[in-house]
């Protein structure tokens, strides 16, 4: 049984000390923000650092740049893609690091921010990581859920037709992936976001698929163990700024893919999908599409594509954002609120940006607000908003 929680929370300003695990472990000083309740967090790649926004209710028009970054060498962040919060408001990020073929994952503490060291990492070796959810699921010999990762990956190690796939983790230990979703019948061709909603269904935006293929949850294979708990140990020694992370370990290749068929794919020209890069899930089930050259438009254009709960095959969207009053320029990613806002980062030129989007607002709208970065934006996540 899957259990999706709320992760908000405030705190006030302070400095805490965690246990912090990466390739080695210690005890450090984080920087906390001041309210963390309500809040974006957006990969920055050009930055190699996370942007946090402090958006707050109502959400300000504008923003000059993030209140706060989760960056420098300690971090280890080296092409940030896309991350998401698991049910203890801890942050996970996706990492590719072009320049050395290095993909990995990055786990940091709540709350944390500034210069500081990863509590957990995994290295894929040149497997190139893009989005990743997290969702609780209770083990067979366990009694309580544990947080698992799903992750979209391009493994070109791989024969042709499993080299596009979806890797499941254990959040609890980082170690390999106990299963692996991918082989001719998935339909992946470069996945990119991920989401999985409340009935156990996993969607996947396929940006070279020109499709969104939903899935139904694997069980556990082999069956885990109740959920295990990382142990810190001594002294790590912090990456120096402008170093590569070394990868340690590599993954091994899953011996025996889930080679399976979608339970539904979104595709076809009714659909409007061309290049999706990134997809959401709101509260109702209605499915958000972040596509940076929809077919909803002539010629091709940005979009937001919204889908009915349950859509399959050649079905057009409800509503789409689209537009030259929308700003939008290269969507990388989508989410949406408890108050059903909508984010959408875009990687527009010389400068990133994060658009939200008022409830209810379709076509050609203006942005409700504009939060500003330095740097080109991939993925999104949210500390969400309670609902109405």
């Amino acid at each position: 049984m899957l259990r999706r929680l709320s992760l908000g929370f405030a705190v006030a300003t302070a400095a805490i000390a965690i246990a912090a695990c990466s390739s080695s472990n210690a005890t450090q000083s984080i920087s906390v923000g001041p309210n963390f309740s309500e809040n974006v967090y957006a990969a920055d790649v050009t930055q190699n650092a996370v942007n946090i926004y402090a958006t707050g209710s109502p959400i300000p028009k504008t923003t000059a740049g993030p209140l706060y970054q989760i960056g420098g060498g300690s971090t280890t962040i080296a092409g940030p893609q896309y991350l998401t919060f698991d049910s203890s408001s801890d942050l996970w990020l996706t990492n590719w690091f072009s320049g050395t073929t290095a993909g990995g994952i990055l786990e940091f503490k709540a709350e944390a921010t500034g210069n500081v060291i990863p509590y957990q990492s995994y290295s894929f070796g040149a497997v190139r990581p893009r989005g990743i959810t997290d969702y609780l699921y209770t083990f067979t010999g366990a009694t309580t859920p544990t947080d698992v990762l799903a992750v979209a990956v391009v493994d070109p190690g791989q024969p042709a037709g499993f080299n596009s796939g979806i890797q499941f983790f254990t959040a609890s230990l980082l170690t390999t992936a106990y299963q692996t979703l991918a082989g001719p019948a998935t339909g992946l061709n470069v996945p990119s976001g991920v989401a999985v909603d409340k009935n156990d269904n996993l969607y996947v935006s396929n940006l070279q698929g020109a499709s969104v293929e939903v899935f139904a949850l694997p069980s556990a294979s082999p069956t885990a163990s109740p959920t295990p708990t990382a142990s810190p140990t001594a002294s790590p020694t912090a990456t120096p700024t402008g170093a590569t992370p070394t990868p340690s370990p590599t993954v091994a290749p899953t011996p025996t893919p889930w080679n399976i068929g979608p339970t539904a794919t979104i595709s076809g020209a009714a659909s409007g999908i061309s290049q999706p890069t990134g997809l959401a899930i709101d509260a109702n089930l209605n499915i958000y599409v972040s596509d940076q050259a929809s077919t909803v438009c002539t010629p091709a254009c940005p979009a937001i594509l919204i889908f009915a709960p349950g859509s399959n095959g050649a079905t057009a969207p409800v509503h789409y954002i689209a537009g030259s009053n929308t700003g939008l320029v290269a969507p990388t990613d989508v989410k949406v609120d408890g108050n059903f806002n909508v984010y959408v980062a875009d990687e527009k030129a010389g400068s990133g940006v994060v658009y939200v989007y008022a409830k209810g607002a379709y076509g050609n709208v203006a942005p409700s607000a504009t939060l500003n970065a330095t740097g080109a934006l991939i993925g999104l996540g949210l500390t969400p908003t309670p609902a109405p």
